[in-house]
């Protein structure tokens, strides 16, 4: 089990390349469950370009992007903040919400940025995860070098991770567990920008997108964690 490496800067168009394509987002879901929960001051950790932070202002509320990439930070939304999760520069019990959605899995120990999470949230305020199972893009597999392979925050182990920190007699941990066509890779260059999301390299998501029968429609399955500080 390891750490997904980060590369944020050395290679951004990996995480950017598939932003061209509309499809469908776990983002939005999140922002509304926050909205309902009433939280007014939002932490989203390690979102690399804000795609959360950017949708709570027409929801009411306001966001701080935290991210350690300064690539990242620099395309995000104002204000932003480069800071390490395992260290969050914030006072102790000062937001409403904390998200860390896509982040926790490049973690060795994801129970440290958790904790800092929990650290930072009031009495009563809302954590938030979200990562991909292991079983997730099962259509991949053949031409996913990692295909299947455990991390250190897959969505099929998330909820007990989380409940290791929230262990309050108060605390409450839910997990939703999710499954839905979110891709449908119509085409080999958008089949090559989703390959590139996977952490392959340029050549290698060409090479892999050309041995795919398309259009190709993704079974996406993942887990969001939900948890309030009691």
């Amino acid at each position: 089990m390891t750490a997904l490496p980060p590369d944020y800067d050395t290679d951004p168009e990996r995480f950017l390349s598939n932003a061209k394509w509309g499809h469908d987002d776990v983002h939005p879901y999140v922002a509304e469950r926050i909205a309902q929960a009433g939280a007014n001051r939002v932490l989203d950790v390690g979102d690399g370009h804000g795609a959360l932070t950017r949708l709570l202002p027409d929801l009411g509320m306001k966001g701080i992007l935290l991210d350690i990439s300064p690539t990242m930070v620099a395309l995000g939304p104002r204000p932003a903040v480069r800071a390490d999760g395992r260290r969050l520069p914030v006072s102790d019990s000062s937001f409403d919400a904390v998200a860390a959605l896509y982040t926790l899995y490049h973690y060795e120990d994801p129970l440290v940025p958790i904790s800092e999470c929990r650290r930072v949230l009031r009495t009563g305020g809302l954590f938030v995860a979200c990562s991909p199972n292991r079983n997730s893009t099962p259509e991949l597999s053949a031409v996913l070098p990692l295909s299947g392979e455990s991390g250190t925050f897959d969505g099929e182990d998330s909820p007990a991770i989380v409940a290791d920190v929230f262990n309050g007699p108060h605390d409450q941990v839910e997990e939703v567990r999710w499954v839905g066509p979110m891709h449908t890779l119509t085409d080999s260059a958008y089949a090559t920008a989703f390959l590139r999301t996977m952490g392959m390299s340029e050549g290698g998501a060409s090479a892999a997108a050309n041995q795919l029968e398309l259009p190709m429609t993704l079974t996406m399955r993942g887990c969001f964690v939900y948890a309030i500080k009691g």
